[in-house]
């Protein structure tokens, strides 16, 4: 998991992209075509200037600063020096096409959060019309109170609908497991909406986080490509 600037969150249209094991993140558009598997981001000029004091910060061997409008940017070692200036949409393609930019998720420190969510997990009792689903992908996993539709979406138990309070838990058992599984689909919540990242289809042009919204009676219908199973009471 990664951090975003403080105060600079996604806003519409916008997901989180970082360089690998940098430990940052930042709202970006990212256009649809992959270079390499990698994403190609604009910045917001408020994230440029987050991106470029990260650079500062975090680089010794790359130097960036804001010439007026322009990013000026000089990789010492590759003897390489660019000026980045705004698109037609005021966005700053900084290292598109050039950097490893991944998609990722954002706050890092929810996971003492997550974990205290988790602890309490099989206190997590079914209610009437509910039954306990899990993942089973790690032998030892929680069974999630749900509402499920046996016919609706591709799963073992249906696609599986959450009440808010269980929705929270669920999202933070994804993100474990993602800390403990590279590779595995991590989650965050942009307001009131669950963002579903899968890092290995995120290489894909095209590929954007699942929006996963909140459902007229509160519910959140997760993971209808997961394999829900039935867990014991």
């Amino acid at each position: 998991m990664n951090t975003a600037p403080a105060g600079d969150r996604a806003q519409s249209g916008e997901v989180y992209v970082t360089v690998a094991d940098s430990g940052a993140a930042f709202p970006a558009v990212i256009e649809d075509k992959r270079w390499n598997g990698f994403t190609r981001p604009r910045f917001s000029r408020a994230a440029a200037e987050a991106v470029v004091s990260w650079l500062s910060d975090c680089h010794g061997a790359i130097a960036a600063a804001f010439d007026g409008e322009v990013v000026a940017i000089t990789e010492t070692a590759a003897g390489r020096a660019e000026r980045i200036g705004p698109g037609a949409d005021g966005r700053y393609p900084i290292g598109a096409g050039a950097w490893e930019w991944e998609l990722t998720t954002p706050a890092a420190d929810v996971a003492a959060a997550e974990q205290a969510l988790l602890a309490g997990a099989d206190r997590l009792a079914p209610e009437a019309g509910e039954v306990l689903v899990k993942i089973n992908a790690t032998g030892d996993d929680p069974g999630f109170p749900a509402q499920v539709d046996p016919v609706s979406g591709w799963s073992r138990s249906g696609t599986p609908r959450f009440r808010p309070d269980v929705a929270v838990v669920v999202v933070a058992w994804l993100n474990a497991c993602g800390r403990q599984y590279p590779g595995a689909t991590v989650a965050y919540w942009e307001d009131s909406t669950i963002m579903l990242l899968d890092p290995l289809a995120a290489i894909q042009d095209g590929y954007v986080p699942t929006q996963v919204m909140r459902e007229a009676d509160g519910r959140y219908a997760i993971g209808a490509n997961f394999e829900w199973e039935h867990a014991e009471g």
